[in-house]
């Protein structure tokens, strides 16, 4: 029917974007490092050492950081939610807050893993947290032995 009113998914939540999280650990890294240097190797602040330094390390640590920790979103629909909340509880997960459609889940090792976001979409669902978490959770999705 051309004239029937379409049904869409509201966008995506805005997460940690790759760029934002590479800034971040390399503007902080760089100038830790700079400093650092610059006190351990007795190097004057005014010289290029400390800072050329800086910069290679925080280019490496941004880099790494950035394909890490930023926000990746998953697509999961309803027959593989029991395999999702099995992964939930058997990672330690547990859910913290709830409002309307979204679901936070925290697990006692938040500081690494980082928390998950559940948003229902009618039937399916889109689960948002750091890329490595996320990946994780594929494989063991398309696994299935969870």
């Amino acid at each position: 029917m051309p004239n029937s009113p379409t049904t869409a998914d509201p966008p995506a939540i805005e997460g940690l974007d790759v760029k934002v999280v590479f800034i971040d650990y390399f503007a902080c890294v760089t100038a830790i490092t700079a400093l650092s240097l610059s006190q351990i190797c007795h190097w004057s602040l005014l010289s290029p050492l400390p800072y050329r330094w800086g910069l290679v390390v925080g280019v490496v640590v941004g880099a790494i950081a950035a394909y890490w920790h930023h926000t990746k979103v998953l697509a999961v629909s309803l027959p593989q939610m029991p395999q999702l909340e099995a992964w939930l509880r058997n990672n330690g997960y547990g859910s913290v807050e709830t409002d309307n459609n979204l679901a936070i889940y925290r697990s006692p090792q938040s500081w690494r893993r980082g928390a998950i976001i559940l948003e229902t979409l009618g039937d399916r669902r889109r689960v948002y947290s750091r890329a490595v978490t996320i990946g994780q959770l594929q494989r063991d999705l398309a696994e299935g032995g969870l």
